[in-house]
């Protein structure tokens, strides 16, 4: 409720990572340089002040300052604070000052709450915050203090400089990029992939994107759409490789040699196989897919058996497992996924979908089916020495 252009300040709290032990300096120097690069841009300065990061700040574009820190993982919250000396006298007119603001944006209830990380400071935080609340009462138009219904809620915290502020939102916590290691995500043109790597993402795995196509049954387009879901998905992974596989080959023969039915939960083992083979290659650790139990043909319980079973010997991370569509796609909208989603393109996948796939298979059966190819492993030799690299920074 502070006014934008008088924030200088944004304070920058942890989750999890306070848990984090003896591990808690490493990840907070990841987290440290993710925050520098975010600001490199702003008129802004990081600052430890006592055990607690701020941005310095008088950029003019501060929404945009703020959007970009929530884009840091690791941060849980963040406020948005006045920065004052901390001295009584400064302390007193600069709150006070934010009083008649809020007054005049319609506040007729206030409360004062006080952390006093400085203990310096003479005041104890209960006593420190009733002489605030008196302050404000006596010298403004406020005529009451509120202990639970107030209108707002104005915060102070004192460490060598004190902090005002009456608002403190939610980021996106997690855990600092890259601190649990690489993977590598199946990324598509839909919903859910992007957001399948935003969720890993969080996790601390920094992500490459491997995509399938199926030219020139699908165009150059959908491949551009896909790339610039990866360029969105950088705001939140940086800089990543984005290879590009065209697997035409495999899904003629698969359409021409097996049973159709078959034709799907064939061609999801293929991408699996490509995709270990890049990440074995790439010294990345896991495979992310945005399968979301019973959404598609290839991800009933027993398709993702089937799936699994060609990638033993690799994690494959699927987080979006147990959330349903409209969950999928709230989150997608969040983090600015979605408009370039719901574009349309052609989809490698469903191309040579069977009309009546077979939803029930069994591995004896699948293996029998992938069996009949019999220049399988060719094939999916020529398709990988075929593959592009794309660096998205």
């Amino acid at each position: 409720m502070i006014e934008l252009n008088k924030i200088n300040a944004i304070g920058l709290g942890y989750g999890e990572l306070a848990l984090k032990g003896k591990n808690r300096g490493v990840f907070e120097s990841n987290i440290k340089q993710r925050i520098m690069n975010k600001i490199k841009n702003y008129d802004a300065d990081l600052i430890n002040d006592m055990s607690k990061l701020y941005v310095y700040t008088n950029d003019t574009n501060i929404e945009g300052l703020i959007s970009d820190l929530k884009k840091v993982f690791g941060i849980n919250n963040m406020n948005f604070s006045v920065r004052v000396n901390t001295n009584e006298k400064e302390i007193k007119e600069k709150i006070l000052e934010i009083a008649n603001d809020l007054y005049l944006k319609g506040c007729r209830t206030f409360k004062v709450e006080v952390n006093r990380g400085n203990k310096k400071f003479e005041k104890n935080s209960m006593d420190f915050a009733k002489e605030l609340g008196a302050h404000i009462l006596i010298n403004s138009e406020f005529t009451k203090v509120s202990m639970k219904d107030y209108d707002v809620l104005i915060s102070l915290d004192i460490r060598e400089n004190t902090y005002i502020y009456t608002e403190k939102i939610s980021s996106y916590g997690g855990l600092p990029l890259g601190s649990a290691g690489n993977g590598l995500s199946l990324i598509s043109g839909g919903i859910d992939s992007p957001v399948a790597s935003f969720l890993m993402a969080k996790r601390g795995l920094k992500l490459d994107f491997v995509t399938f196509h199926s030219f020139p049954f699908t165009s150059e387009q959908a491949l551009i759409k896909i790339e610039e879901l990866v360029t969105i998905l950088k705001e939140y992974n940086l800089k990543s490789k984005f290879y590009t596989l065209n697997i035409l080959k495999i899904q003629q023969a698969i359409n021409q040699e097996t049973n159709k039915a078959y034709a799907t939960i064939l061609t999801r083992r293929a991408m699996m196989r490509l995709a270990q083979k890049i990440a074995k290659e790439n010294n990345l650790s896991a495979l992310v897919t945005g399968e979301s139990l019973g959404q598609v043909a290839s991800q009933t319980l027993e398709g993702l058996n089937c799936t699994n079973e060609c990638v033993k010997d690799m994690v494959v991370f699927r987080p979006l497992i147990g959330m349903d569509k409209i969950e999928i796609i709230e989150l997608a909208r969040e983090i600015g996924t979605y408009e370039k989603s719901i574009e349309p393109h052609e989809d490698s996948c469903s191309m040579f979908a069977p009309r009546h796939p077979n939803t029930k298979p069994t591995i004896e059966k699948v293996l029998e089916e992938e069996a009949k190819i019999e220049n399988y492993d060719e094939i999916l030799d020529e398709i990988y020495k075929e593959k592009k690299t794309i660096i998205v920074k």
